[in-house]
């Protein structure tokens, strides 16, 4: 034995087996009993058929864009749920409870951080993605406190879940009467723009006044040259002084007045000041146009408006628990003996890697 040995040896001894054996007394003669409660839930949502579903696409509705579970498992975590838990609770006077074990109690004057850390080591949450269902553990030094914080737990991710489902059906539903409003404006444009080109204009439909009035210019026509060929028919086969023909021309010239007054109504050449009626008829028909789309656009808007309603009044989206925080009966952790073999193992671990970087050096020399 060289005097290396002995030190590799006293190594061995204190880092293998003193410090072990000492943290394995503090931890069967000074580490204080925690209790864990178990909870579990997840996430469900009930939705009652809307009256307006047979309107499809038309009708809008809202999904959430994450997972409410990723949510909860996150907020479990944050300070927001550790401030809240502890205004009800006083966390900082129950993970310190035991004096004798300065190891694994909190320390009353230390920071919200550090509360926090603490905190994620005590109340451990475990998301089952393929279930969909969430565990929760929590330890404390009694077990009615664990089951305690496990209960404010609950009730929070509760609370959190709730005003989730409340800012979705506000938020649809204030985005569905935006919507309605717009629509309900564009209408009424349109309503008083149309009524406003019949006030100016004198006129309720011009395509339909245009029909009427081609006809009449069309049976005018007939008639001017039936009263035209009997004229000629007429002339040179009786005397100038015939009363006929006076009163055949009489009637081509009123019959000609005419279709020059009724041409004169639709922008004829006979009237060069009457208004354009194929711009007249042309702006009508856009109007029109924009009447019937602001009608349907408000239709679906109402529709949309009403399912939202309706949805807010019947989608629920809640907590559902199926294991209520249990109550220990018997402390599961510390666990006193694997803990001291880990701190054994670690130890021997540590001590061969020092052994072997000592001998890789002095191989180098």
């Amino acid at each position: 034995m060289r005097p290396r040995h002995w030190w590799i040896l006293a190594l061995f001894v204190l880092v293998v087996v003193l410090l072990p054996a000492g943290y394995g007394g503090y931890l069967f003669t000074k580490a204080a009993d925690q209790f864990k409660s178990d909870a579990g839930f997840s996430t469900r949502t009930e939705q009652v058929p809307a009256a307006f579903d047979f309107l499809g696409p038309f009708a809008g509705g809202a999904t959430s864009s994450s997972s409410d579970m990723d949510i909860v498992y996150q907020f479990i975590r944050s300070q927001e749920m550790l401030t809240r838990v502890d205004v009800k609770l006083n966390l900082r006077q129950i993970f310190s409870k035991p004096a004798q074990d300065p190891l694994m109690r909190f320390a009353p004057d230390g920071s919200i951080e550090d509360l926090l850390t603490y905190w994620q080591s005590m109340v451990v949450p475990n998301f089952d993605r393929s279930t969909g269902l969430m565990t929760l553990s929590v330890w404390a030094f009694d077990p009615k406190d664990a089951q305690a914080i496990a209960t404010e737990v609950l009730a929070q991710s509760t609370a959190i879940i709730n005003d989730l489902s409340k800012t979705a059906q506000a938020d649809t539903t204030r985005y569905s009467q935006e919507t309605l409003t717009k629509s309900e404006e564009r209408m009424a444009s349109a309503q008083q723009a149309l009524t406003q080109f019949r006030v100016a204009n004198g006129i309720l439909d011009p395509a339909q006044q245009v029909s009427g009035t081609a006809e009449v210019v069309n049976t005018l026509v007939q008639q001017l040259a039936e009263a035209q060929i009997d004229l000629d028919l007429l002339t040179g086969t009786v005397p100038d002084s015939d009363p006929r023909l006076s009163q055949l021309s009489r009637r081509i010239a009123v019959i000609q007045d005419r279709i020059a007054a009724e041409q004169a109504k639709v922008g004829g050449l006979s009237d060069p000041g009457a208004p354009n009626y194929a711009k007249l008829v042309n702006d009508y028909q856009n109007l029109i146009m924009e009447q019937d789309f602001a009608q349907k656009a408000y239709l679906t808007a109402l529709a949309a408006y009403d399912k939202a309603i309706n949805d807010a009044q019947h989608q629920t989206r809640y907590l559902a628990t199926y294991l209520q925080p249990t109550l220990a009966q018997t402390s599961t952790a510390p666990q006193r003996g694997l803990r001291t073999l880990l701190a054994a193992f670690v130890g021997l671990l540590a001590w061969s890697i020092g052994v072997m970087i000592f001998y890789a050096l002095r191989d180098r020399r």
